[in-house]
């Protein structure tokens, strides 16, 4: 960053709202520099603008960019190599982001959206977090809006798959909100992806602003993938952008067609959008065009990954993966004697999980977890209070137990051991 030039393009906008078209327009017949010092006065200008104009001061654009360096927050224009490219294309582009983290990661990679409802039911949080891992296993980038519920199981299913996530902010990038993810955002930097923003620090989000930051979602991604979508939602709004750019839409499939809660994704399913039951209905779709960053061998793996106890005919066991058991591991040879339906009873009542805790370190939180845990279900409230684990960790180390087949997610935030 050129901070003598980023000076003049944070001033610039500070003279308007965000976003605004103006600023685009003006970037079309001039650059900031030239901009402050000559104030022209174009016919787009109402007086209003050019009030603002003549009395926002460099001084506090200065002050902006001093608060990003004490922060630790990139500020990348419109010019800089950095500034993602995939932006420059959408409506009403960002002149200015700040950033913390790297955008690196977007380069050369697969970027998919995924949004929800933030009281999506569990049905849509795990298929979410799910999705999320395989495509990071296979090599994608997620981005979401570090909100709860869906959002919140996108972030934590990549970072499970060990992959960068993007997090874009309605909000300054010193501003807790919403306050349930200031442990999540933490996560996100320390695991190597990046929290990105239009608004300067210090900013709350503006009334009406989250139509416009969805904007940036769906720009700053290849494709969008819709959980639970109620009529009524932003996760709509973040589609209709992605479909105005051009982009492909997937849909998990709604678990209940009776129920407007789910039934949102109902007109771009009829209108063509996807249907993605794994990471491969989605990755699948982009193997050429990200061939030497997408890891064929992974998500072809994906097609099959369906939860079933027993290789059947017309469906093949779900491919084997580290840690999760394998259910055609325990499928029985055809030459052996079938036992008896008394017989099989007989066996699962004696039957008792158990996990090995001397696997885990003391201090580590899955092993506290899996302490509290056993055949029978636990609520997820019971966990947090007993563990103390702040939610957004919690809800992580659940998720990576359960994508590593240790223990199930059941109807209502229920837990226990596979």
């Amino acid at each position: 960053m050129d901070e003598s030039k980023a000076l003049y393009w944070v001033w610039m906008t500070q003279c308007f709202p965000t976003p605004s078209p103006k600023v685009i327009e003006l970037l079309d017949r001039t650059d900031p520099e030239t901009f402050y010092h000559e104030k022209t006065a174009y016919p787009f200008l109402s007086q209003n603008d050019v009030r603002a104009i003549s009395t926002v001061s460099l001084e506090r654009a200065q002050l902006i960019l001093d608060r990003c360096k004490s922060l630790g927050v990139q500020v990348m224009t419109m010019e800089d190599d950095e500034y993602p490219e995939s932006l420059l294309h959408i409506f009403c582009p960002p002149p200015v982001l700040y950033v913390q983290g790297s955008l690196s990661c977007l380069r050369d990679h697969l970027s998919v959206a995924a949004v929800g409802s933030r009281s999506a039911i569990d049905y849509y949080n795990s298929e979410m977090g799910n999705i999320c891992y395989q495509l990071a296993v296979a090599g994608a980038v997620i981005v979401s809006g570090c909100a709860v519920g869906n959002d919140t199981y996108a972030h934590l299913g990549c970072m499970a798959g060990k992959g960068p996530t993007i997090g874009v902010l309605a909000c300054g990038s010193d501003v807790n909100y919403p306050v349930q993810s200031k442990e999540l955002k933490k996560q996100i930097l320390a695991s190597g992806g990046a929290l990105v923003t239009e608004l300067p620090p210090g900013t709350k989000s503006p009334r009406g602003y989250f139509h416009a930051r969805n904007r940036l979602i769906a720009g700053l991604a290849d494709c969008l993938l819709l959980g639970q979508v109620p009529m009524r939602s932003g996760a709509i709004i973040t589609a209709e952008a992605a479909i105005d750019q051009g982009k492909e839409i997937f849909c998990i499939p709604p678990c209940n067609i009776s129920e407007p809660a789910c039934m949102g994704v109902a007109p771009f399913i009829r209108d063509g959008a996807k249907i993605a039951m794994s990471g491969y209905d989605i990755a699948m779709m982009y193997g050429d065009v990200y061939r030497t960053t997408l890891k064929q061998e992974i998500y072809q793996n994906q097609m099959y990954l369906f939860r079933q106890a027993e290789e059947s005919a017309d469906m093949p066991a779900p491919k084997k993966k580290d840690g999760i058991k394998n259910s055609a591991e325990t499928k029985k040879s055809s030459s052996r004697r079938k036992t008896s339906a008394s017989e099989e009873k007989a066996v699962e009542e004696k039957t008792v999980h158990s996990v090995d805790l001397s696997e885990y370190p003391d201090d580590d939180p899955r092993r506290l977890i899996l302490s509290l845990l056993s055949d029978e279900p636990r609520m997820l409230d019971d966990l947090q209070q007993q563990s103390q684990l702040p939610t957004n960790r919690l809800l992580q180390v659940l998720l990576d137990l359960e994508m590593n087949g240790i223990i199930e997610s059941l109807g209502g935030q229920r837990y226990k051991l596979a």
